[in-house]
């Protein structure tokens, strides 16, 4: 199956918006949890900080979608070439169907000559049967005359011996 894959600029946008998601979650949660901590900036220790909250909620706000619209991007490009990956097995099992009908369509006719011939066969045999009988049957005759001849002499024979 050699199905070249299409809309390669919407799998790259894809793979960097959800490159762009994930590095954007990442600052977002890193720099939140550095704010909320207080330890910003070395030697200052302010403690907990509720300023933290905002970068957090925005890597989360933003972080998100952007990995979810990536991975759309990705999915769509990946349902357009199976789909045309599926219809490239049907086309070929619609063509190996059809190859299938014509093979079994001739198997059909050859079956049927074969059965033509077979019987043209019984035929010419039964013919040339009845053509051997009836040349052996003069002589079966013969044949059966001469066994007679041959006990009725050895019946004459045995009575006059006796």
């Amino acid at each position: 199956m050699n199905v070249p894959r299409r809309y390669g600029g919407l799998r790259v946008l894809g793979t960097i918006l959800i490159v762009a998601g994930i590095i954007v979650l990442i600052l977002g949660l890193i720099g939140g949890l550095v704010l909320l901590t207080g330890n910003f900036w070395p030697g200052y220790n302010q403690g907990f900080n509720m300023v933290g909250w905002g970068p957090i909620v925005l890597g989360l706000a933003n972080g998100i979608p952007l990995i979810a619209f990536g991975a759309v991007l990705r999915l769509l490009t990946d349902v357009e070439y199976n789909s045309r990956a599926a219809m490239q097995v049907a086309e070929q099992s619609r063509k190996s169907a059809e190859a299938a009908v014509k093979n079994s369509e001739m198997l059909m006719k050859n079956t049927e000559t074969l059965m033509r011939n077979t019987e043209m066969a019984v035929r010419n045999t039964e013919t040339a049967l009845k053509s051997v009988g009836s040349a052996l049957a003069p002589a079966a005759a013969a044949v059966s005359g001469a066994i007679e001849s041959a006990a009725g002499a050895a019946t004459k024979e045995a009575g006059a011996t006796a």
